[in-house]
């Protein structure tokens, strides 16, 4: 029977000796690295799984097929930028937060990566919307 008080197990924030899985993205926990030689290990496939349906939606056709560099892309690092939290989860020095969208928001770092640094454009319709959605809230 499914209770309102069952726990939801984060599978997205996990670490164990061999991996540290991010916000869903997969590094070596000895070394921090998405690749590593060492370990030997590459998380590019698994990881880009999670991310590319979101930039098919926010890529044009063209971007995506001569810009996303899929498995040869570089891949991430977080040596040094995260570590365990409470209950053993992993999260981000800088913010002491598990699952911080502003450190480890994969699709985020590689549509800039794509774009060179910019933010996913909005469009003038949907910052319309939004202000007229602020204006009923004040």
């Amino acid at each position: 029977m499914d209770s309102q008080y069952e726990v939801v197990e984060d599978f997205d924030n996990v670490v164990d000796s061999y991996s540290v899985t991010l916000n869903g993205f997969i590094f070596c926990t000895r070394h921090g690295l998405e690749v590593c030689e060492k370990c030997p290990t590459d998380n590019r496939t698994a990881n880009n799984m999670m991310v590319e349906d979101m930039l098919q939606e926010k890529l044009s056709e063209e971007e995506f097929s001569t810009k996303w560099k899929g498995e040869d892309r570089d891949p991430f690092v977080i040596t040094h930028k995260w570590t365990r939290l409470g209950k053993g989860k992993p999260g981000c020095i800088a913010h002491k937060t598990v699952a911080c969208e502003e450190c480890f928001n994969w699709g985020e770092k590689l549509y800039r990566g794509i774009h060179g640094g910019r933010k996913p454009r909005v469009s003038r319709l949907q910052r319309k919307s939004k202000d007229r959605a602020s204006d009923r809230i004040e």
